[in-house]
């Protein structure tokens, strides 16, 4: 081997390890009131070079509130990415899907082309949060009414997971009752539910069988309610069943339960926080910091073992923990659990046993 391969198959080889950052273990967040105020904040307290966005202030204070929660959940040592700022129109055409929708933000660390140490948020998207949550909430009918005790009520798809379908409910009356305290982050909130809803839904649809016997007819006050209206609960009955007679006969049995046992508990939560594109995308941008080539070509982020992930069926239960989205492939995997670390949730040991295994960063008080 010639001397620069040498060279190159050790640097492809080495090793990398994130050194912790050594910003202060807690900074307090105050919202500026100007935009070189809010420029100030993110450079004095996190070393950040670019912050350009440009006269929207609010969108600035939300990036650095955000950049704060980070910064005092994990005590000063996580490294905030270098640069943050709108995106330009060529690079809202590289991430707009076939479908016609646009991704909300992407890290460039991970990525070969632009700065490769920054997160940038597609500002157009981003503005349209609040209409493209109330046309969901419009388009399944769950905008929320209130019963005569004054609990809130609204149309609910059966299937879906119901506590998602409540925090769903909650956000939808402050954006009718509260319009002004209505905020973008709190709709793009809204839409990482309305994700976790109809995923809900399709996990429901394929599982339903499973449902049936380990969380319909293993709960007793349910069973009771089932044989009181001459319901079978012998699950035989419904492996008999055709596909459309199977969901006919599941459907009745969950508007008997309704108000009993929600019993369609399915979902898994993308929707944990206003910041979580800002969480999400920060995960990235540290788990790039934590990872080398050899990882990205032949190690555990490669495209090799991302497909292995996917058919890997322990995998994809864990994983599945954390989120729907977690289970698309590694690299979503450890940002989704950085997500919800971020936001407060205690993930399980075999999720972040997962988690280390494919290098997602280890930070103090993870």
């Amino acid at each position: 081997m010639s001397l620069g391969g040498i060279i190159a198959a050790a640097i492809l080889s080495k090793g990398k390890t994130l050194k912790p950052a050594n910003f202060a273990e807690h900074i307090d967040f105050k919202p500026a009131q100007t935009m070189e105020e809010a420029v100030e904040f993110a450079k004095k307290n996190f070393g950040v070079k670019t912050f350009d966005f440009g006269d929207d202030l609010e969108f600035a204070n939300w990036v650095n509130e955000g950049l704060v929660n980070i910064n005092n959940r994990f005590k000063g040592k996580a490294n905030i990415v270098e640069n943050l700022r709108f995106a330009t129109p060529e690079e809202i055409a590289k991430h707009t899907k076939d479908d016609g929708r646009a991704a909300m933000g992407w890290c460039n660390s991970f990525m070969k082309h632009g700065d490769n140490s920054s997160i940038v948020f597609n500002k157009n998207s981003i503005d349209n949060a609040p209409k493209m949550f109330n046309d969901f909430l419009e388009k399944c009918k769950i905008h929320p009414k209130f019963d005569e005790t004054g609990e809130i009520v609204g149309g609910y798809i059966c299937g879906a997971d119901r506590n998602t379908h409540t925090k769903i409910l909650k956000l939808s009356e402050k954006m009718l009752k509260e319009p002004d305290n209505f905020s973008r982050f709190d709709a793009l909130n809204g839409l990482m539910l309305c994700d976790d809803y109809f995923q809900s839904i399709k996990y429901f649809d394929k599982n339903k069988l499973s449902i049936l016997k380990n969380k319909i007819f293993a709960d007793a006050d349910s069973v009771a309610i089932l044989k009181q209206n001459n319901i079978s609960v012998n699950i035989d009955d419904y492996a008999k069943l055709g596909e459309k007679e199977l969901k006919e006969q599941t459907q009745k049995i969950l508007e008997l339960l309704v108000d009993v046992n929600p019993v369609s508990e399915t979902a898994t939560v993308r929707g944990n926080s206003k910041f979580d594109v800002l969480y999400h995308e920060m995960g990235h941008h540290l788990h790039a910091m934590n990872t080398s080539l050899k990882d990205s070509i032949w190690g555990r982020l490669s495209k090799k073992v991302s497909k292995l992930f996917k058919s890997d069926l322990e995998k994809q239960k864990t994983a599945g923990i954390v989120s729907w989205y977690a289970q698309t492939n590694p690299k979503e995997f450890v940002a989704e659990c950085f997500n919800a670390l971020c936001a407060g949730r205690k993930l399980p040991d075999d999720v972040m046993k997962m988690y280390e295994y494919y290098k997602g960063p280890k930070l103090s008080n993870l």
